[in-house]
């Protein structure tokens, strides 16, 4: 993968991801404020929610499903785009981006926005590597002439 390959993909499973979240907001918002009457329970500052089991409590259960699959399947566009920036700095002189990409996505999964800021530099100031991609030689022409006859 070349860089800008590498970064399209990043900021297309970015967008995707986020359209996913958002989808999900909007049917947790829909579910709390249509889907369901809030009562106060007795003696006590906290409230109960009760749904009501109707069609538009499960289209916002849906939006939400969805949303959740739509963010899913842009995480994995993202994991792509981290892949195969891991390979594409492995083939610089230098492994330092390669050392920051690794480490970085590594420790995001206790600290995410450490993931995020590691790619987020290599998109915008990293080298790519498959300049250095080691070109394989040309196979040398086959010899012409008459094969000796064998047994």
């Amino acid at each position: 993968m070349t860089r800008s390959t590498i970064t399209r993909t990043w900021v297309g499973g970015l967008a995707v991801f986020a359209a996913g979240i958002v989808a999900s907001l909007i049917g947790v918002f829909l579910m709390l404020a249509y889907g369901g009457t809030f009562t106060q329970l007795a003696d006590s500052t906290k409230y109960d929610f009760t749904p009501n089991m109707n069609g538009f409590f499960w289209v916002a259960v849906g939006l939400i499903a969805i949303g959740g699959l739509i963010a899913f399947l842009g995480g994995i566009v993202q994991l792509a785009a981290w892949i195969g920036a891991c390979f594409n700095s492995y083939l610089l002189p230098s492994k330092a981006w390669f050392a920051v990409l690794l480490l970085g996505g590594l420790l995001s999964f206790f600290f995410a926005p450490l993931g995020f800021a590691a790619m987020l530099a290599y998109v915008i100031a990293g080298e790519d590597g498959s300049t250095y991609a080691e070109r394989h030689p040309a196979m040398p022409p086959q010899q012409t002439g008459t094969l000796a006859p064998t047994a």
